[in-house]
């Protein structure tokens, strides 16, 4: 089933044949092949895909106070970095991961989590490429489930769920029934990783308004309640494209008040403190903000 959003839904463009062609070519070639057509694509985004420019030029003007032409460079810019993650997202879906390096920050902070038995929670964003870095950080002792959006194409899911298949990561669709909540709490239980973008209202309107990048925004409450009532571990975890095909991991573990009871105050604990890292990391690299809708509603 499709979740819809009056917001961005995040559904991958391009059409059955053009993603087929798409794979079959990155099987082949560095993704870097492609990067120079960008230049030419990405202005037509910016004069037709007025949703996305708009809130995406608003981003820089009001959470970064950038004159008018440095708002439209990074506008232009942020375009263009997500073409690239979107063009090395397809690259990995064809199997040709191997092109690309990795280096993990905060790995010995966590390691002691990825050891227990205990299942946790890695708790990301809709910035930089978090697929890339579940291929990078894979656990040979724990089963990952990752959590996606289920309303793409067969074929795009078909391909995702075999790229996938070969790391051993499983995928979780988010569906209309909210099956997919009973199939985190399974896992966590069975002391497995969920991976989850945790900056995106989608289906449940449960939420905590926390100031983000100078107001406040609304953050989805559920995953944070799922790791209190379960008293499970978080793990902040963003993915961040730099130069080339290189990419930085970023881990970090969400902290919660010694000794508290309540899981309502653990889980809004765990909410502001994931908010707090993710302010950090989009401050770091605020041209791979790719939530291209109005994320601050006044």
């Amino acid at each position: 089933m499709e979740i819809k959003s009056d917001k961005w839904e995040g559904k991958t463009g391009g059409g059955k044949i053009g993603q087929a062609f798409l794979l079959w070519f990155l099987q082949k070639v560095s993704v870097q092949v492609l990067y120079p057509i960008l230049y030419l694509v990405i202005p037509f985004y910016l004069l037709f895909a007025k949703k996305g420019y708009n809130a995406i030029y608003s981003y820089f003007r009001e959470r970064y106070s950038y004159p008018w032409w440095k708002s439209f460079y990074y506008t232009y810019l942020n375009h263009l970095t997500f073409g690239k993650v979107v063009l090395d997202k397809f690259a990995l879906l064809a199997g040709n991961d191997s092109q690309f390096t990795i280096t993990i920050e905060g790995g010995e902070e966590v390691t002691p989590i990825f050891e227990s038995e205990r299942g946790f929670i890695m708790a990301g964003a809709h910035i930089g490429n978090p697929e890339i870095g579940g291929m990078g950080i894979k656990d040979k002792k724990k089963i990952i489930n990752g959590i996606i959006f289920g309303g793409e194409s067969a074929n795009f899911q078909s391909q995702r769920d075999n790229a996938f298949g070969r790391a051993k990561i499983n995928l979780i669709p988010v569906t209309t029934d909210m099956s997919h909540i009973f199939a985190i709490k399974n896992a966590i239980e069975n002391g497995e990783i969920v991976m989850v973008a945790c900056d995106r209202m989608m289906g449940s309107q449960k939420s905590y308004s926390i100031p983000f990048l100078g107001e406040e925004a609304n953050f989805p409450a559920g995953m944070f309640r799922i790791a209190a009532q379960l008293r499970s571990k978080m793990i902040a975890y963003f993915v961040m494209k730099e130069k080339g095909l290189n990419y930085r991991v970023f881990v970090r573990e969400l902290s919660c008040p010694s000794g508290e009871e309540s899981s309502a105050k653990i889980a809004e604990a765990f909410a502001r403190n994931y908010v707090k890292e993710l302010e950090k990391i989009v401050k770091q690299y605020p041209e791979q903000w790719f939530n291209f809708y109005p994320f601050w509603e006044k």
